[in-house]
């Protein structure tokens, strides 16, 4: 036992000092400013992932997951887990608090567009390093740039990142500690790698089609790519190329980084097998092994500095990117803004990294084992003044840190101290002042900065299916009571069904349903109108899948009266005027059959950009200050005639409600009707002006019940 002990130990021994015999490959570093060079110029010229952050990943783990198995392979290895930490917090957080500090303070002070609630939230997320968690849980897809996408959306690989040096920092540890209690697992690390890759690259192969959105931000789908890198710093010394192909492996790994971005659409296929191609590409550099003439150029002093600047350059394009693009107007980008933008970048980043990264970074090497940082570090403070620069530097940016950290709370207290949607009807009167409610001069409610975060109780309580929620389940099953609404006590039932744009009505009908004895029931999903056959190819087949449940139950449940909405607009192929999709006349034709009453509600107003992405109405009041232009111009989105009516004017029990009069006036879709914001968003309505709806919603359906 005692000599397999020995071997064992003699083998990591040999394995761990292999490893720091490696020397240091400053072709890597420029390998790594290429991939962030390349990351811009796509995000700005080309709006397309090109593969760049796959290797930033990879180069990542290679370095550190690298870095962090030699110090633990060190007999005298210090096991005090606070110096790696604090090495790595001094290494990314001083870049990060002021891109962060000087976004949040340009949303506070000029670009309105930025105070939303989504946004807000991911500020924590990313100063604590979970921003993918967050962009996941947003279904917040990763778009290309325009200025109504987030100023953070890329810090989601920062946060995979972030995750992963915690956990390599961790594996370090254990090492060191086993070691330290006589077990010696430096030897299971590689296959302890091997299994994590493998698992991961098969769960990011498995989920790609399944669930793409959060393959791409998912940790568990991103980890192959680190522990891969991983993987190459531990064994990759071992990996002999003949030395007449060294040179090729560097020529072809480059040229495959450097295509990616043309050939493949990361967004919509990393980190799946398709992520291949450009790891595959930095494996062959890494093969490489530094020799040859393009070794030495990815080594020299330029490559090396486009190194040094990758992570504060890869930190600033994207915030400067959005806020030049809300600035300007502009929701593409044109060449000499795309210039511009990358030469501050570039600037910036290089800025940065002189005056920012380098005087806070640790510098000294890690301790060992026995040695007083702490006390040599006063000693320090008292007798060096480039030492108390650095500590007032560092106090400044925790400062910063604080700040931001208080701002989603903040926002809470505003949301909360905001009040309830329920308004006074004399001062705001909302759809009432359309047929001759005096309307006051006083501020419109609600906060414009708020009114998106201020959702019916369908959202609240969990009434509504969500994106990623079980088709298979109606949220009334799980929740029972607590998605009744309007007069519990009630004998008759009004079923809401549809997506979001059905989901708007409620608020009304539980008003109206309390006032008038109905019980009110949501069968909704977010996404999700209502039918009972996919005619338009539009629609997921999780909507699908919901949507026959619910037709089910309607079927079983024979209900007073149903009430969802008729129209919208093809936004999916570029139209922003309202149709009857195909699919809506399936529903039709199955209540019909069923001799179930139907009340259909024409759609209200979309606000989008040009490439139908969404407007915030209330935002753009509270920037340009004018409820007419940031609404929408009635003829350009309504038809003459409500489509649907010529389709439920035949049919039995049923009603085309046409409620254009209640958005429009004077062929005008305002943003502020009655002092009250009439959208939350850039098409939903806002709980207070549905609420304001409720007389002109009874006047339609008082017949059915």
């Amino acid at each position: 036992m005692g000599v397999s002990r020995t071997a064992t130990r003699g083998a990591a021994s040999a394995d761990q000092r292999a490893v720091r015999r490696i020397p240091y490959r400053y072709d890597l570093d420029g390998l790594r400013g290429i991939a962030i060079a390349f990351v811009v110029i796509f995000h700005v010229f080309v709006g397309r992932v090109s593969g760049g952050v796959d290797v930033f990943l990879l180069l990542s783990g290679y370095f550190f997951l690298g870095s962090q198995l030699r110090y633990a392979g060190r007999e005298n290895a210090s096991a005090n887990p606070w110096w790696p930490i604090w090495r790595t917090i001094r290494r990314l957080y001083p870049a990060l608090l002021l891109v962060l500090g000087l976004t949040a303070l340009a949303a506070l002070w000029g670009v309105p567009q930025l105070r939303r609630v989504e946004i807000i939230d991911q500020f924590t997320a990313s100063l604590l390093y979970f921003q993918n968690w967050e962009l996941a849980s947003q279904q917040a897809d990763y778009n290309v740039a325009s200025g109504s996408v987030s100023p953070l959306q890329h810090l989601w690989s920062m946060a995979v990142q972030g995750q992963f040096y915690l956990m390599a920092i961790a594996l370090g540890m254990v090492i060191i500690w086993a070691r330290r209690a006589g077990l010696e697992l430096a030897r299971w690390v590689g296959p302890l790698l091997a299994v994590v890759t493998v698992a991961s690259f098969v769960y990011a192969w498995w989920l790609h089609p399944a669930e793409q959105p959060l393959n791409y931000y998912s940790t568990w789908s991103r980890m192959w790519q680190l522990t891969l890198g991983g993987l190459l710093a531990l064994h990759g010394h071992r990996l002999r190329v003949h030395p007449r192909l060294q040179e090729l492996c560097t020529w072809v790994g480059l040229a495959m980084v450097l295509s990616t971005g043309l050939l493949l659409d990361g967004a919509a296929l990393f980190p799946g097998p398709a992520a291949l191609y450009p790891i595959g590409g930095a494996v062959l550099v890494i093969l490489g092994g530094g020799q040859g003439v393009l070794s030495g150029w990815l080594a020299n002093r330029t490559m090396r500095w486009l190194g040094d600047i990758a992570y504060p350059l890869y930190l600033w394009h994207w915030p400067l990117l959005i806020l030049s693009l809300i600035l300007v107007g502009r929701e593409d980008v044109t060449f000499s803004l795309g210039v511009m933008v990358v030469v501050v970048s570039v600037v910036l980043a290089d800025i940065t990294h002189r005056l920012v990264e380098k005087p806070l970074r640790q510098h000294a090497k890690r301790p060992l084992a026995g040695e007083q940082r702490v006390g040599a570090a006063r000693a320090l403070l008292r007798a060096s003044r480039p030492a108390r620069a650095r500590a007032v530097g560092g106090g400044a940016l925790a400062l910063v840190m604080v700040a931001l950290l208080t701002v989603q709370g903040v926002w809470q207290v505003r949301l909360y101290n905001a009040g309830g949607v329920l308004l006074d009807a004399t001062r705001y009167p909302g759809a009432q002042a359309l047929f001759g409610a005096d309307v006051p001069a006083t501020e419109p409610k609600p906060d414009p900065e708020l009114i998106g975060s201020m959702i019916s109780r369908v959202w609240t309580d969990n009434c509504i299916s969500r994106f990623g929620d079980n088709p298979s389940v109606l949220p009334v099953d799980e929740r029972g009571e607590d998605c009744l609404f309007g007069d519990p006590a009630g004998t008759r039932d009004v079923y809401l069904v549809g997506g979001s744009h059905a989901e708007q009505w409620m608020p009304p009908l539980n008003a109206l349903g309390r006032e008038h004895g109905f019980r009110v029931l949501p069968l909704v999903r977010q996404s999700c109108p209502i039918f009972a056959e996919e005619r338009d190819g539009l629609f997921e087949p999780d909507c699908v899948e919901f949507n026959q449940h619910v037709l089910t139950r309607l079927a079983e449940v024979q209900p007073d009266l149903v009430v969802s909405t008729t129209t919208r607009p093809y936004i999916e192929t570029g139209s922003s005027r309202e149709e009857v999709p195909d699919s809506y006349l399936t529903f039709w034709d199955f209540l019909a059959d069923n001799d179930i009453p139907f009340a259909g509600l024409r759609d209200n107003p979309w606000k989008t950009f040009e490439d139908g992405s969404d407007l915030s109405v209330p935002l753009c009041v509270l920037d340009i200050e004018d409820i007419y232009a940031c609404g929408v111009v009635e003829d350009e989105f309504y038809q003459p005639v409500d489509p649907a009516a010529v389709h439920l004017a035949g049919m039995p029990h049923a009603k085309a409600i046409d409620t254009s009069s209640w958005f429009c006036v004077d062929g005008h879709c305002p943003a502020v009707i009655g002092n009250i914001y009439v959208y939350r968003d850039g098409n939903h309505l806002s709980v207070p002006y549905s609420y304001s709806l409720a007389p002109l919603l009874w006047e339609q359906i008082e017949e059915f019940l």
